[in-house]
């Protein structure tokens, strides 16, 4: 029992509890005392016991792992670029058969041949940078709307053959791509945007726009 004063201090001290004496007295009492050197090796080990133990098994996932890193490094097809490619032959097919007007000597001809050459370099500028889809879409889309209302309109009074009228194909296929372009492009578009910057000074507020880093 005369030894019963150091082992609450060295549970204490194990506990990381403040100990009741000068930790050097302790240490010189374990020095001396085989039993109190016991009594602390019993009380670490049981202290490790409560405090450890082993890791619940786990299933070995590394095949998993390796293979899905394998997947990752799969070469995969970009719809996007895929999409500036069709845009690139609408525009090459929209060129060629606008030439010809463009180059020719009837004034109306030639004006459509210009148009044309504005909308195959329309569709090569987003082919080139997707982001600008956003800005020609609306024109074109509206000139292809137009165009089809009108194309339907004469190929039901008769006016207009479909053999003459299928060139008018390429422009609303080349809105079309647009505006999955746009819709994918705007999908993905999380970048900064302006922070407002409030001004209270005197008594009214002025309100400052700056882009942020």
């Amino acid at each position: 029992m005369e030894c019963e004063h150091w082992h609450a201090a060295l549970s204490a001290r194990l506990d990381g509890e403040a100990l009741d004496l000068d930790a050097e007295l302790l240490e010189s009492h374990l020095a001396v005392c085989s039993g109190c050197r016991d009594h602390a090796v019993a009380l670490t080990h049981l202290h490790r016991s409560l405090r450890l133990r082993c890791a619940d098994p786990v299933p070995d996932l590394t095949g998993a792992i390796l293979a899905a890193m394998a997947a990752d490094r799969t070469p995969r097809l970009d719809p996007t670029m895929i999409l500036r490619w069709v845009l690139v032959v609408i525009a090459a097919v929209e060129a060629g058969l606008a030439t010809p007007g463009l180059l020719g000597r009837w004034h109306t001809g030639s004006e459509l041949g210009t148009w044309g050459i504005a909308m195959a370099i329309g569709f090569l500028s987003v082919a080139l940078k997707p982001a600008r889809a956003a800005a020609l879409l609306p024109m074109l889309a509206c000139a292809g709307g137009l165009t089809l209302f009108v194309t339907t309109r004469h190929l039901i009074d008769g006016v207009a053959l479909l053999s003459n009228e299928w060139p008018h194909g390429f422009l609303l296929a080349g809105v079309a791509v647009l505006a999955v372009i746009r819709h994918r492009e705007g999908a993905g578009d999380t970048g900064p945007q302006p922070e407002p910057a409030v001004d209270t000074a005197g008594n009214r507020i002025r309100i400052r726009f700056r882009r942020a880093a």
